[in-house]
């Protein structure tokens, strides 16, 4: 396989740190299975620490673009709430490449100073989802109580499933999405009723092709 192109390098890249960890991949292996010249890499990246900025930008700048669509498509902060879980779910799902390398090495290297922009698009994304808790509580959907405690809460729960999500699981993502949310829900809408009447699976879809939509809309040369 012959190819110079930068998306290749960041898919290959971030296959081989979601399979391997970052200390065991190198810019050789990459090029290799590339049949380019490690030298092309150094090119584009300069470095194999800037090699996973990029991944972790570009991932960063999916999960942005993708949540605001979703935020402009789906109203109610407990549907918001749904469909963002729902995002996060599906990343695991259809980029779990750039998911796990993300999950699994960025804390390590968030201190770097090459990492800077990416604190930014994560600090971003954070607010995204403590600003739609603020919201339903200012609202009067959600109870009185801790955004920040409750954002937390979703990142507890959507980080870490890269651990055990695989695509022979016996749950689809629908199913991780109403188990969660229905108890998460339960906890922090007022209106027991309204909990009830969240059509999760409809919302579940619509995200899918969101994300689908906007996947296709930033494919390189499209």
């Amino acid at each position: 396989m012959r190819s110079s192109s930068k998306p290749d390098i960041l898919r290959v890249f971030a296959r081989h740190v979601a399979d391997l960890g970052y200390d065991e991949v190198s810019l050789r292996m990459v090029a290799e299975e590339l049949g380019i010249s490690k030298g092309t890499i150094v090119h584009h990246y300069g470095s194999k620490d800037r090699l996973l900025e990029a991944v972790h930008s570009e991932y960063m700048r999916r999960r942005l673009a993708e949540a605001r669509v979703i935020l402009e498509q789906i109203e109610g902060p407990a549907e918001q709430v749904v469909a963002l879980i729902a995002q996060l779910l599906i990343a695991q799902r259809d980029d779990r490449a750039a998911t796990v390398a993300f999950a699994r090495e960025f804390v390590r290297f968030s201190s770097l100073k090459v990492m800077h922009d990416i604190r930014h698009m994560r600090a971003e994304y954070t607010a995204i989802i403590r600003n739609v808790i603020a919201n339903g509580i200012e609202q009067g959907v959600f109870r009185p109580g801790s955004p920040d405690l409750v954002t937390l809460q979703i990142f507890g729960m959507c980080n870490w499933a890269w651990t055990w999500m695989r695509p022979e699981m016996q749950w689809s993502v629908g199913e991780i999405v109403d188990a969660w949310t229905g108890v998460l829900l339960s906890g922090l809408i007022i209106d027991g009723e309204r909990c009830r009447s969240i059509d999760v699976e409809a919302i579940v879809d619509k995200v899918w092709n969101l994300t689908k939509a906007e996947a296709e809309a930033n494919v390189p040369g499209t």
